[in-house]
């Protein structure tokens, strides 16, 4: 069952709801990603149900005790900060009453900033955060609705975590990262070639700091790509040429019934609210990479929100 959605944080020109995120000052942008913030208003007692697909590792703070994720067939309640592995199936999750949450999407080469495991004992998993940080995430995200404070507290909680932090960000899981976003129909052969450095090795390190392998990385990368383009959240001078990655529509077919578990077909008939917004934010950051679009103009395919946010 899903009631109706009003998004309070922003939307599509097609009326789909979408997040608001930030861009980190620039000496944190080897760190995070983006800052993130999600609210949707729908009945109390409507219940939205999605599924997720991170290719980054994500601190969330999800707002509100209606929130579940479901693992092993049945749903699990949980309360409280997170921190999400990436995804290579539909990571799939239920949020009864209105939607909100805000967090931290992290950039791979620092994921040991935040976490002291590899990422792929994380991956296609979360676990609730404790201890300091857990209490710094609850302090940032006292109050969503001040979208300003929120965005300023976040990023002093990074910046903490920064300076605490023994591990320097890796800087071959950087190199692979630009590659997988701007050019994932590379082999990883050809990857090795020009970063020089053997495949098994390349291949220990993105399933440390990614959580999966290189080649599902780039299989990822080319499926959130074409995902982006149906939903109308294209990048114009990097996802022109999203669906010649593809073979043929078999490859496109199978690809889509890995990562979404639908045909391309299912999938735009979809109602993929959480799924979007998480698109959109990727879609963000290949925006102010691939072009000189301004941080702080909103991109071509967000509309305002009608009505002040509550």
């Amino acid at each position: 069952m899903t009631g109706q959605l009003s998004p309070r944080t922003a939307q599509s020109r097609t009326g789909l709801p979408l997040s608001i995120s930030r861009t980190p000052s620039p000496d944190l942008a080897r760190h995070v990603v983006r800052y993130v913030i999600t609210q949707f208003d729908q009945p109390d007692d409507a219940v939205l149900e999605d599924f997720l697909m991170h290719e980054w590792g994500y601190l969330r703070v999800p707002i509100g005790d209606g929130w579940a994720m479901r693992r092993d067939g049945a749903w699990h309640a949980h309360e409280g900060p997170m921190v999400f592995g990436a995804q290579q199936r539909p990571f799939w999750v239920r949020c009864r009453g209105p939607v909100i949450a805000a967090g931290i999407v992290i950039r791979p080469a620092s994921w040991f900033t935040f976490c002291d495991r590899s990422a792929n004992m994380l991956a296609d998993r979360l676990e609730s955060v404790t201890g300091e940080l857990a209490a710094r995430l609850r302090w940032a995200c006292a109050d969503v609705a001040d979208h300003e404070q929120t965005f300023a507290r976040l990023e002093k909680v990074v910046r903490l975590m920064v300076e605490e932090s023994v591990r320097e960000s890796d800087p071959i899981a950087e190199q692979f990262e630009a590659v997988a976003r701007h050019d994932p129909s590379r082999s990883v052969a050809g990857i090795c070639e020009m970063l020089g450095v053997p495949q098994q090795r390349l291949e220990r390190r993105v399933r440390t700091f990614f959580g999966h392998m290189p080649k599902t990385v780039l299989r990822r990368s080319r499926f959130l790509d074409m995902a982006a383009v149906m939903r109308g959240l294209a990048v114009p001078a990097a996802d022109e040429l999203a669906a010649m990655r593809y073979y043929d529509q078999s490859h496109l077919n199978r690809e889509f019934r890995h990562f979404a578990e639908m045909t391309p077909a299912q999938f735009r008939a979809a109602r993929t609210p959480l799924l979007t917004a998480g698109i959109e934010v990727r879609q963000q950051l290949k925006l102010f990479d691939a072009t000189a679009h301004p941080h702080d103009v909103p991109p071509p395919w967000v509309r305002p929100v009608q009505g002040p946010a509550p």
